[in-house]
């Protein structure tokens, strides 16, 4: 080699090293210490099955588990649609359904209590039970949730008494609500051989409160605390930086209110508490849950740090926190992947923001992962003109869409499918990851949110296998571009494994991505793979692992030499041909399929069977339902199946929705809709392209429904009104849109109309679109 050859090789190498934008994780020498049998927690159910909670994670029959929780609020619903619901939310690989027991709701008038209808608590559960669906009841007394006094009855404000501490009079009231409540569950709990598994005590006592609905125009919010707790009560979920000189009397409190459930029936292995924020816990009886809004309306806009990985355990969001952290496993309760608008702030979460919030919050040590909301509804009325909602916060006084995965009327959020990629990776795969500990770059703290050029990223593993979590994401930022060039370095005590082992990978702009590393695949150890991991399946006996990619990223799949026969570095094309065998040294075989994001996206698993379909599914026993929003055709994959993996086709006749509307001047409207049934629809549900700044829909002169305008079109289930519809309008209100509402910085800027003509209120079309339905049986 001559000189001028040598130095050519030379400056080549330095431009690839300078290109290369390498991350490293040194491996820990020493496992993490988990230790047991120091919370009084746990239970068994009749078969023999027992839960249990260690300092790290939870297990169910030995098993660590992570669980999926999505809360779901029975009485914003209709009763008559629960089941449907249900079913969807376990479609989205939900396994725990939290819900609110609203007192105000249940014990409108003092003495009265009302569990029939949209209240039925019990039938609630007993659906959620007959689908396998664990539920967390959450029994208050004070509950919060957007509803007004915080779910305290009204009743409760003319009584002289201390609300929310051990005042006797208030416990006495408190008591009788538990034993209300104890004699709603009886029979349904996990010990009785049912699937209510948790009790959630009160919510954010000494951290937060909501205002008394009675009130005045103008006047400060009267809070809904004791008042030996006024000065430290905050609105919403943040960090408590006031010293609490009644924490004593909190955690006092908090103890009380759970020997009473108990002593009124409610006996559940898990017990929960609020956490974050300083707030009250009961010591070693109950796990202290965490939160991460990245939209919160109760702040001001700005870069959160919930995109940036941590160690959540040992230090959890909105700390500091009232327990020793690492006697508990992080269980994060109330994940923002959505959000509810008040009047003057509109946030909008988007489908990518709500998957990087929980990639992070998996990538920093979570082992329980939790919704609020997962499911919207509409809060109900308490008469013709008043309403349980939390008015003075400025809420809607109907809509609790939230913006969550399934919004107010059961229809999907992006949300929704971004989110089932991580829930059917935790369905199968969670009782390897809950046990790995989370390990960190160096330097980790010093990242900052408006860091837009260095990898975000972080490990979780057990031995010397693991998964390493990216997020190329943050909220309030706009700015961020594709990470490129990038791999990573994990330096174990004997080796170092590079990803990819040759060249570099992209990391595309807002993507959020999970790659597995020395992960046992039957007796065949996969070394690392460029690809997310989904879901497995029984192939006829025989293990089918299915992974995914985002656009830009090319799947690659290396195995170790010695534990595979032949090849053992593969590069698929992702999609439905993507699939290969491999045979182990020890003889055996399993599949491998690399989907898309997209087919991803509409995958889901059930009965052992994966679907891939755009359609809505509806798991039940033997069969699905598949819904479509307007289309009468249905496609969708099932695998396995004797059709392999070719797209199949199911169609319905079609529907032509009977309905008239007639405008009168720019703000109002009025709809007359016959609703006539047909076996292939299951809904209509009525679209309304409108600008404005709030529209409101009345049936027979009251108040229905109302929606804060944010862009989007306004999506109405019909079904629910359908028996007021057959001799009634539907009518609206659209209240015009000022150049200087308070919330446009929220909306983006297409939904901004031109206000130079002065205010807008318009409707732009009306249509009535029919929810067809079909159903497949295995």
């Amino acid at each position: 080699m001559n000189r001028f050859t040598g130095t050519i090789i030379c400056m080549m190498a330095g431009v690839l090293a300078m290109a290369q934008q390498v991350y490293e994780l040194d491996m820990p020498v020493k496992e993490k210490t988990i230790y047991s049998g120091h919370l009084k927690l746990g239970g068994s159910n009749p078969s023999g099955e027992r839960i249990e909670v260690n300092s790290y994670y939870m297990s169910v029959g030995g098993k660590p588990v992570i669980p999926v929780m999505g809360e779901f609020h029975y009485s914003r619903y209709p009763e008559c649609q629960w089941e449907e619901e249900i079913l969807k939310m376990k479609a989205g690989g939900v396994t725990v359904i939290p819900t609110y027991v609203f007192w105000s709701i249940h014990e409108e008038k003092e003495g009265v209590f009302n569990w029939e209808g949209n209240r039925n608590l019990r039938k609630f559960l007993s659906l959620c039970q007959k689908h396998n669906m664990w539920t967390v009841v959450r029994i208050g007394p004070f509950c919060h949730g957007e509803i007004r006094n915080g779910g305290l009855p009204d009743w409760l404000f003319a009584k002289p008494l201390e609300i929310r501490s051990n005042d006797a009079n208030y416990l006495k009231y408190v008591k009788r609500l538990y034993e209300e409540i104890g004699r709603q569950l009886e029979g349904l709990y996990y010990k009785d051989g049912g699937t209510i598994i948790g009790t959630q005590i009160e919510n954010e006592h000494q951290h937060s409160a909501a205002p008394w609905g009675i009130t005045y125009p103008g006047e400060p919010k009267d809070m809904t605390s004791a008042t030996y707790d006024a000065n430290i009560t905050m609105i919403g979920v943040s960090v408590q930086d006031k010293k609490i000189t009644t924490a004593d009397l909190g955690d006092l409190h908090m103890k009380t209110l759970k020997k009473m459930a108990e002593e009124a029936g409610i006996q559940t292995p898990l017990y929960t508490a609020t956490g974050w924020g300083n707030a009250a816990v009961i010591g070693e009886e109950a796990i202290p849950v965490t939160a991460a809004y990245t939209y919160p309306f109760w702040a001001k806009p700005g870069m959160s740090p919930f995109c940036m990985f941590k160690d959540i355990q040992k230090n959890p969001d909105y700390a500091p926190v009232r327990y020793d952290t690492e006697k508990y496993p992080s269980f994060c309760a109330e994940m923002g992947v959505g959000i509810q608008m008040i009047y003057t702030r509109r946030p909008i979460v988007t489908a990518k923001a709500a998957e990087a919030l929980m990639v992070r919050t998996l990538g920093s040590g979570a082992n329980g992962i939790g919704y609020y909301m997962y499911h919207g509804g509409s809060t109900p009325k308490m008469g013709p003109t008043a309403f349980f909602s939390d008015e003075p916060m400025g809420m809607p006084k109907i809509s609790y869409d939230f913006q969550a995965p399934l919004g107010e009327f059961g229809l999907e959020h992006g949300s929704y499918r971004a989110l089932r990629l991580l829930h059917l990776f935790l369905n199968d795969f969670s009782s390897q990851l809950a046990p790995m500990e989370t390990v960190l770059p160096k330097g980790y703290e010093q990242m900052t949110p408006d860091n837009r050029e260095t990898l975000r990223y972080a490990a979780r593993v057990k031995g010397k296998s693991g998964f390493v979590f990216m997020v190329n994401f943050q909220d309030h930022d706009t700015a961020r571009v594709d990470q490129k060039d990038l791999c990573l370095r994990l330096k174990f005590a004997d080796e170092t494994l590079r990803i990819p082992s040759q060249g570099t990978f992209t990391l595309p702009k807002d993507e959020s991505l999970i790659l597995p590393f020395n992960f046992q695949m039957e007796d065949a150890l996969l070394k690392y793979a460029t690809a997310q991991l989904l879901l497995k399946l029984d192939d006829k006996g025989m293990d089918h692992y299915f992974f995914f990619v985002p656009g830009g990223i090319r799947p690659k799949f290396v195995f170790d030499k010695t534990t595979v026969a032949g090849k053992h570095c593969y590069t698929p094309e992702a999609g439905l041909k993507s699939t290969f065998m491999v045979k182990t040294s020890g003889g055996k075989r399993f599949k491998v399929t690399t989907l898309t994001r997209e087919q991803a996206l509409n995958a889901c698993k059930v009965d052992g069977k994966l679907l891939i379909t755009s359609s809505m599914v509806l798991p039940e026993a033997g069969r699905v339902r598949l819904l479509n929003m307007g289309d009468p055709v249905f496609r969708y994959v099932e695998y396995p199946s004797a059709k392999g993996f070719k797209e199949q086709m199911k169609e319905v006749p079609s529907v032509q929705p009977e309905y008239t509307f007639r405008k009168v001047g720019s703000r109002r409207l009025a709809v007359r809709f016959s609703g006539k049934e047909y076996p292939q629809v299951n809904d209509y549900f009525l679209q309304l392209d409108y600008t404005g700044d709030v529209a409101m829909a009345f049936l027979k002169g009251e108040l229905v429904l109302d929606h804060f305008y944010y862009g989007a079109p306004w999506k109405i289930s019909l079904k629910r009104f359908q028996q007021e519809l057959t001799d009634e309008e539907l009518s609206f209100y659209i209240r015009p849109l000022w150049k200087n509402a308070p919330f446009l910085s929220d909306l983006p800027g297409e939904a901004v109309p031109d206000f130079s003509k002065g205010s807008v209120a318009r409707v732009d079309s009306v249509q009535v679109v029919p929810q067809y339905v079909t159903t497949l049986a295995w």
